[in-house]
């Protein structure tokens, strides 16, 4: 892949701060995020919120 010097800083951040999480972990958050994506684009949730909410759930651990 040719990326970008931002897209590289970018994806070694990401990686740095996966490094604190178990997979398992890492898992339950992305399925979490694409339950709210499916509720945002049905109307169900509004985007803010969910995104709020799954920011509480794990910054309160």
């Amino acid at each position: 892949m040719n990326l970008k010097p931002n897209q590289m800083f970018l994806v070694t951040k990401y990686k740095t701060q996966a490094k604190y999480f178990e997979e398992k972990d890492l898992r339950k958050v992305l399925g979490e995020i694409i339950d709210l994506d499916a509720n945002y684009k049905i109307g169900l949730i509004d985007l803010e919120v969910g995104l709020e909410a799954i920011l509480c759930r794990y910054c309160s651990k």
